[in-house]
Order: structure tokens, then C-alpha cells, then sequence
């Protein structure tokens, strides 16, 4: 059975990491790359236990102080090694066309607790940079997921209520976002997606 977005709403939105993409390789790889260059070595699964991972959040866990892992340096860090591998990102071939159908029914968004230059060059390696994107990332807002911020910004410039919009999350905390907004959320690790 393939996955097809349901009909009846004025927008649809989906998350990028995880949910249109499987980046996860690329994101733990990014992070490990980031902090080896701060002199911190970790493994994956060390990586991969947590959701997100912020300097500041790495800074709690190996209980450093933040001279040791500035937030600039770390994500500046992070993103060139994403950049210079997204060879590693695996389209989604369920997300792709549930975007597509939902592209042909109404506008459609990318909400993301990623900065929006990533997702849309993500996009474009996962070929569904031609569709009319909405996209709202993480310094669009003030508060990132699971502050319902990114969604809320994203229903006002689809200029439609957040409750006449379908989301469509992979984690807890994106799941928590677009419910506090007032939207209406699949959650595709429950769906026949991947």
C-alpha cells in the first residue's frame, strides 16, 4: 500500500530530515566531523542517542565548558562536512510522491529544525526541488521544534489556518510542534512510508 496525503486540506507540510529525506547518516557524520575538528572524538551510536545534537547539548553530556565547543565554530564545522557529502542523503521514495500528490491538491511547505539553505539544497539532491516549496527553518524562528513556532510561521505564509493544515512528522518533538500550532499531524513511522 502507498501512502497518499489526505484530501481536504487548504496546505500540506512536511519535515525534511527524516520525514522527505533520510539524512540521518549524513547529520551523525556531520556532527562527529564538527566535533573531531574541536579536538572531541566520539562514536556514532554516541551521536545517534540523542534526537538533536547542539554544541550546547554535547557541551552538557562531556560536561565541558563552552570554550571548549563554541556553537559558532561547531556548526560552521558541521555544515561544510554536510555540504561536502550529501552523496550520503537517501531520498524516500513514499515521501516523494505523497509531496508530489500533495503539491497537486494544495501549497506545500517544508518545516524544519534545519536551516533552510541545507533543506533546500537537500531538496534539490533528493529531486523534488521543483516543487513550490513554502520552507521554514530553524532561524526563520525564533523557538525551534518543539515550540510550535516553525508552524505557526509556515501556516501565516501558506495564508491558511494551521487547522486546515496536514503535517507530516517523524519525531516526537516535530509531532509536539505542529499539534501545538493547531495542525492536524501524521506521524509516518507509523504510516507505510519508508
Amino acid at each position: 500500500m502507498t501512502y497518499q496525503p489526505r484530501r481536504g486540506y487548504a496546505a500540506y507540510a512536511f519535515d525534511f530530515d527524516g520525514t522527505l529525506a533520510d539524512t540521518a547518516a549524513l547529520n551523525h557524520a556531520a556532527v562527529q566531523a564538527a566535533l573531531a575538528a574541536h579536538g572531541i572524538s566520539v562514536t556514532l551510536t554516541w551521536i545517534a542517542a540523542e534526537p538533536t545534537v547542539t554544541a550546547g547539548q554535547v557541551r552538557k553530556r562531556l560536561g565541558i565548558p563552552p570554550a571548549a565547543l563554541p556553537e559558532d565554530t561547531f556548526v560552521e564545522a558541521a555544515r561544510a562536512h554536510w555540504f561536502a557529502h550529501t552523496h550520503l542523503i537517501k531520498p524516500i521514495a513514499a515521501a516523494s510522491a505523497a509531496a508530489r500528490a500533495a503539491a497537486d491538491q494544495a501549497p506545500v511547505a517544508v518545516v524544519s529544525a534545519n536551516y533552510s539553505d541545507v533543506v533546500r539544497h537537500g531538496l534539490t539532491v533528493i529531486a523534488l526541488d521543483d516543487l513550490p516549496w513554502t520552507i521554514v527553518g530553524r532561524l526563520d524562528v525564533p523557538h525551534p521544534k518543539p515550540a510550535p513556532d516553525a508552524y505557526l510561521h509556515a501556516a501565516r505564509l501558506l495564508g491558511t489556518a494551521p487547522s486546515q493544515c496536514l503535517a507530516h512528522e517523524d519525531s516526537d518533538d516535530g509531532i509536539t510542534a505542529a499539534t501545538t500550532a493547531g495542525m492536524n499531524v501524521i506521524d509516518i513511522r507509523h504510516q507505510p512510508w519508508h
